[in-house]
């Protein structure tokens, strides 16, 4: 994210050196002044709801869904559903048996021929199917 952030131990926090060029040169950007925790990390299939903001060094896990116009001022688990001002994750997608298998199988970096082969299960709405299926192509069963 850089130094997407504004400067708090002055008197205006107004960004005047990015503004336009005259103000650049009398406004230095002090850019080891600004607050910066680090950049953001989104996941792998992760929904993002319409107009939530999401602030540096934040964290979203795998197939987590965060709700429309949420704020999210803190990393959010894999597969987490969260929502609100500020975010606060109200339940998970599956139970910690089905996260842990969905971690491990990583199906996202499959090639697209079999991505093709196993979309009945990325689909399926049976849970049963899907986590048996997960345990026999992670060898747990």
């Amino acid at each position: 994210m850089g130094a997407a952030n504004h400067r708090l131990n002055s008197i205006s926090t107004y960004p005047f050196n990015i503004m336009n060029e005259k103000w650049a040169k009398n406004s230095t950007p002090h850019i080891k002044e600004l607050p910066h925790k680090s950049d953001i990390v989104v996941g792998n299939d992760v929904w993002i709801g319409h107009k939530a903001t999401i602030m540096s060094g934040v964290k979203i896990g795998d197939g987590a869904i965060i709700g429309a116009y949420s704020v999210v001022t803190k990393d959010i688990p894999p597969y987490a559903i969260a929502v609100g001002n500020p975010v606060r994750v109200v339940k998970y997608r599956f139970d910690d048996e089905m996260i842990d298998l969905l971690l491990k199988y990583k199906w996202r970096f499959k090639e697209e021929d079999e991505i093709e082969i196993i979309l009945p299960i990325l689909i399926s709405s049976d849970l049963n199917v899907v986590k048996n299926f997960l345990k026999k192509e992670l060898s747990l069963t």
